[in-house]
């Protein structure tokens, strides 16, 4: 009888002994992922929270808790824009002809100065904070309510006369394009 080391098995035969490990790991390494992928696993965040029978959406314009003049205008516009732009929703602003009716409140709004220059504040930081909810009108289940969304941007003031452009307008724009982006993708996304 041949000492252990020199017995041939059939496996060792037709691999070699550095193929036969590259196949071990390769077989436990298949197991692992079957089993994962059986299990359910799935990637967070890729599941819709829309359900497949709505394809109309109402957004109409978000309620003003504040003294910000036109600032639920921008956000509406923001919101409604992003919607239109990102997804194949009919975008109304009449309940009645909607399957789902997205509604805001912006409840909070401040501008505080962040940075000064020559004794007065050069920069600002806004912030915005808001209540979504997202409601199936049909059976009335409410699919996505957030009652703390909370935004900020910060602007600029040019102190110069010859170069003095008013920031707010443009930033209160950013901060809405911001909010809806992060709205839009909260609610597809169901984050």
């Amino acid at each position: 009888m041949l000492p252990a080391r020199l017995r041939l098995s059939p496996f060792s035969i037709l691999f070699p002994r550095v193929l036969q490990r590259q196949l071990i790991v390769g077989v436990i390494g298949s197991a692992l992922l079957l089993g994962i992928v059986g299990c359910g696993y799935h990637v967070a965040g890729k599941s819709a929270v829309i359900p497949a029978g709505i394809d109309s959406i109402a957004i109409p314009m978000f309620s003003n808790k504040t003294t910000k003049y036109r600032l639920e205008q921008r956000l509406t516009a923001a919101v409604v824009d992003e919607f239109i732009k990102r997804t194949r929703y009919s975008v109304v602003p009449d309940p009645a002809s909607a399957k789902a009716l997205l509604t805001g409140e912006v409840i909070q709004f401040t501008s505080t100065p962040v940075i000064f220059a020559g004794g007065a504040g050069s920069t600002f930081l806004v912030t915005v904070r808001m209540r979504v909810s997202l409601k199936d009108l049909a059976s009335k289940k409410l699919l996505f309510e957030n009652n703390n969304f909370y935004f900020r941007e910060e602007f600029e003031i040019s102190r110069a006369s010859k170069d003095f452009f008013p920031e707010e307008g443009p930033a209160m724009d950013r901060l809405a394009k911001a909010f809806s982006k992060t709205l839009v993708s909260s609610i597809l996304e169901s984050f």
